[in-house]
């Protein structure tokens, strides 16, 4: 999971509630049994949204395979509106569930886009029985879609600035201070779930003298290869960080502590063939690791303690 993600919850479940009550208002206006907004997956099409009525037959959740002839899946082949006063008087529309087997008569649909103008979905209203809707009506669904497509807007903005906060602008892992956060919420989930959280303390090895002989822009480069390295071999909970200078941080959930040390010699692998990638000087490191024992332990304690035991480990 990207880390903005953890983030991005708070503002999308804000935005949820919003389109329910967007969606709920669309219904009540236009005095239709069912209002919603359809979700286009890889696959076929999510009921996202769905107005609350007794009479709406479809709830939130609802999945619609790609083959199936419904309305959205027209409005967003087309990437138009789509107004369907009277569908039982169109042929075309003869296979619909929603109209052979639900009822609906009237459909009005609009597409609602991603920032970067890709389908996002559709935002519609049903009724079943014939609509006459007049052209105001249909500005005011597009005027909703409009709003919709502010917040997500909104939505990506906010997961972009989280993630610039939050990531080191050299390695592009997380920086010290969003290490500490998502390490905290990884030991409180580690707990709850009774599985071992490890942190792993690394340094890298003769760094200095690199810097002094081949240049600072060359050290840059090496930090950013043990960063590519650490975020390859790492699964998709596992936290990887710069704690500062080269000095990283992984917080890994493993079985025990044969896995970490597996972690740790994945790492040099990869590390190895990234420098040796860019045709950059050897470099090695060192790596310490502590179990994370209570739930109560703090980061600067559980850090401090993978440190020590990495400094067991260096080279004398």
């Amino acid at each position: 999971m990207p880390y903005s993600d953890l983030f991005k919850r708070d503002t999308t479940q804000e935005a949820l509630v919003k389109w329910q009550k967007t969606v709920d208002l669309l219904a009540k206006i236009l005095s239709a049994p069912a209002a919603f907004v359809v979700q286009k997956k890889q696959d076929g099409f999510t009921v996202m949204i769905s107005s609350a009525q007794a009479q709406n037959p479809y709830p939130a959740g609802g999945f619609i395979p790609q083959e199936t002839n419904i309305f959205c899946k027209h409005v967003l082949a087309n990437n138009r509106n789509l107004y369907e006063q009277h569908a039982s008087c169109n042929a075309k529309w003869d296979d619909n569930p929603e109209v052979a087997e639900d009822g609906f008569e009237s459909y009005l649909g609009v597409p609602i886009h991603w920032p970067n103008g890709k389908s996002f979905g559709t935002l519609c209203v049903m009724d079943f029985k014939p609509t006459n809707y007049a052209p105001s009506m249909i500005e005011f669904v597009e005027h909703l879609r409009d709003m919709l497509e502010d917040d997500l807007v909104m939505i990506e903005r906010y997961s972009k600035i989280k993630a610039i906060a939050m990531q080191d602008p050299l390695t592009e892992v997380l920086n010290r201070r969003a290490t500490e956060l998502l390490g905290e919420h990884k030991r409180d989930i580690a707990f709850k779930l009774g599985a071992s959280l490890y942190c792993i303390f690394l340094d890298l090895d003769g760094f200095k003298p690199i810097n002094d002989s081949y240049g600072h822009e060359v050290g840059d480069q090496v930090l950013q290869c043990l960063g590519k390295a650490l975020k390859e071999i790492s699964g998709e909970d596992d936290i990887i960080g710069r704690y500062g200078g080269d000095e990283f941080i992984a917080m890994v959930q493993r079985v025990n502590e044969d896995d970490v040390q597996d972690f740790i010699y994945q790492s040099e692998a990869a590390f190895y063939q990234a420098l040796k990638a860019q045709q950059l000087p050897k470099c090695g490191f060192s790596a310490g690791f502590a179990k994370c024992d209570s739930k109560f332990e703090s980061m600067a304690s559980l850090f401090s303690r993978a440190d020590k035991q990495m400094y067991q480990q260096k080279p004398r």
